[in-house]
């Protein structure tokens, strides 16, 4: 619906004559005459009658110009309400992250972020990598980081930072060899795991689910029991004895709608992490 439409017929109304409306609107009387026709027209009745006081709404009219002036008023309300989400959205940032990465943001990326941008709240959610991707398609606007593999949701942009796989790291003790750390049930890393052990015939008699890969490692680093992680994260730690899970690839992605768009301080934040990944492997 054209709204100006509407406002012109309600300048007819207020004025009472097409003459003064068409002045108000700077058109000419032919123009404003023939928007009054085209709406009569459609409607299959007069809006207005012609007096000696002026032009004059019918029945038809009033019930036209009240809905007029609620479709208006709607349309203000709208605009506001538009209006304060993208000033909200300029001065906040939804930032999603794995619990790999969601400590490694916290502590170096946020808070350097933050000297340059004051004004800008960030907010930090803490969820497993379908959870995220999830968020992200259904609406959601931020940006996500997370180790993936797997199927890639349509309505998402993927930046590939870094490709990686899993291995399987043993203490030097072997006290708690049969104790080993795993990612949290339903995650794709957890299948992962799953399906390597159950392939190659490895049982474990204690299974520890780990909310992260982090705190597999430092399982594995004080001796209380094997844990799957990745490779490049064992090799840094120092361990060279390292028992690769076949197909375990997954690549470190930066994930964000594809409609999403960037103002200035939201790119800075997306370098920010992108530099971070990078640096750090």
């Amino acid at each position: 619906m054209n709204t100006k439409i509407l406002e012109y017929i309600i300048g007819i109304a207020q004025e009472h004559s097409i003459s003064r409306a068409a002045d108000k609107f700077y058109l000419t009387q032919p123009v404003l005459t023939r928007h009054l026709k085209k709406v009569e027209e459609k409607y299959g009745t007069p809006l207005f009658t012609r007096q000696k006081d002026g032009m004059m709404l019918t029945e038809a009219g009033r019930i036209y110009i009240n809905s007029a002036k609620n479709i208006l008023h709607l349309e203000s309300e709208l605009d506001a309400d538009l209006q304060a989400m993208l000033e909200a959205e300029k001065s906040s940032i939804h930032l999603y992250a794995d619990y790999y990465y969601a400590k490694m943001l916290s502590e170096h990326v946020i808070p350097l972020y933050q000297t340059k941008y004051p004004e800008v709240h960030i907010r930090l959610s803490q969820a497993w990598p379908e959870e995220i991707q999830i968020s992200l398609s259904s609406g959601e606007t931020g940006i996500g980081i997370l180790v993936f593999r797997g199927k890639r949701f349509s309505g998402l942009e993927y930046v590939t930072l870094h490709s990686d796989s899993l291995v399987l790291l043993k203490p030097d003790t072997a006290e708690h060899l049969d104790t080993v750390f795993v990612q949290p049930e339903g995650t794709i890393m957890r299948n992962t795991e799953e399906r390597f052990m159950e392939q190659n015939g490895i049982t474990f008699r204690t299974i520890l689910e780990a909310p992260s890969f982090r705190t597999g490692l430092e399982g594995v680093k004080t001796g209380q029991g094997c844990a799957f992680m990745p490779r490049d994260m064992a090799e840094q730690a120092g361990f060279s004895s390292l028992e690769d899970v076949p197909a375990s690839s997954f690549q470190v992605c930066v994930v964000y709608p594809k409609n999403m768009v960037f103002r200035p301080a939201s790119r800075a934040l997306l370098q920010s992490i992108i530099s971070l990944i990078h640096d750090r492997q």
